[in-house]
């Protein structure tokens, strides 16, 4: 029989959707559904895995329910595999319910069948059915990291968060409530998001130095970003694209990136509009030890905001962390939950 637990979780903060495609737009993560059934398919690919399953309701009936995950690289390096479940095993899952009641939940945590309990959302979370072993989460010392400052690879320790909620014009709001997720959100047809949504993620990011620039390679979408050092460069224009035109400077140990020229039509994930207007002034600065980068970055956007909006995260250092291929991949056929 099925067995649904539906349960309200209780959230120090939700911010807003960015990264992906909106999570938040499809998925309650203020409920939890759990779920016991049969893998009938396994879809694995970026941005999101994704798994069916044959669960028998309380009537004894069979139902189809999609599990959606996190990203093939964040399972990857928690030790899941597109081995580590096989069609006709059977699993638990747990995760946020539809906001549409469909039989479909963003999964957070798999139980397989050796007993074996995983995250498979992008989110760190506790383990809901199992005890932890060990801690594989430890930070390295100064010592592992001395003399190569903010160019090395880095790994999110605190989710992004905004400082306080967005101040839209009454056109920004007419036009974020004429979204629709299912069919407005560039993520769903594998486009990659503009600034400031690059950087706003839970994924691996590298500084390279590249002379009289800088190279941000950003794990999700593939991401790579220029920062013009020179100072020649302030003032000179180029073609407006997605990521824009980024100008640094250092102030001590702070990275200073002042971006504009940005041609991207949204915010952020629940249907902010962004104007070419729009200007960005990122701060990535570096802790004493460097093994610590605490970033926010400032948008501005007359058009669209009424004040600026300002989101913050911190990064941090783990070795052996790489930036994977991230290869976002069209599923053949559309997921019930976006239709």
């Amino acid at each position: 029989m099925r067995s649904i637990a539906v349960s309200l979780a209780f959230l120090m903060f939700v911010p807003p959707a960015l990264a992906h495609h909106s999570v938040t737009a499809f998925f309650d993560r203020d409920t939890t559904v759990e779920i016991e059934g049969t893998v009938t398919d396994i879809f694995w690919r970026n941005p999101h895995v994704s798994f069916t399953l044959a669960v028998v309701n309380d009537a004894g009936m069979t139902e189809e329910w999609e599990l959606e995950g996190g990203t093939t690289n964040t399972l990857i390096r928690r030790g899941f595999t597109a081995e580590s479940v096989s069609i006709g095993e059977r699993v638990k899952a747990a995760g946020a319910g539809s906001r549409r009641g469909e039989p479909a939940i963003f999964v957070s945590h798999l139980l397989l069948p050796s007993g074996e309990e995983v995250i498979l959302s992008d989110r760190e979370a506790p383990l809901r059915w199992t005890s932890p072993s060990t801690d594989e989460t430890a930070l390295a010392s100064a010592a592992d990291v001395a003399g190569s400052g903010i160019f090395k690879v880095w790994g999110y320790r605190d989710l992004y968060r905004i400082r306080s909620p967005l101040v839209l014009t009454s056109a920004a709001l007419a036009a974020r409530d004429a979204f629709d997720p299912r069919t407005d959100d560039p993520g769903l047809k594998c486009r990659p998001p503009g600034m400031p949504n690059a950087v706003l993620n839970p994924y691996p990011m590298e500084f390279i130095d590249d002379g009289d620039r800088i190279i941000q390679r950003i794990e999700e979408w593939d991401a790579r970003r220029v920062f013009h050092m020179s100072e020649d460069a302030r003032g000179q224009t180029q073609a407006s694209s997605y990521l824009g035109y980024s100008v640094g400077r250092w102030d001590g140990n702070t990275l200073v990136v002042d971006t504009t020229q940005v041609a991207f039509p949204l915010l952020d994930g629940d249907g902010t509009p962004m104007s070419e207007s729009v200007a960005m002034v990122e701060r990535y600065t570096l802790s004493e030890d460097e093994t610590r980068l605490q970033y926010d970055v400032i948008v501005t956007d007359p058009e669209n905001l009424v004040e600026p909006a300002i989101w913050e995260n911190t990064w941090v250092y783990r070795p052996g962390l790489e930036v994977r291929p991230f290869e976002c991949t069209l599923r053949d056929t559309v997921s019930p939950v976006y239709r």
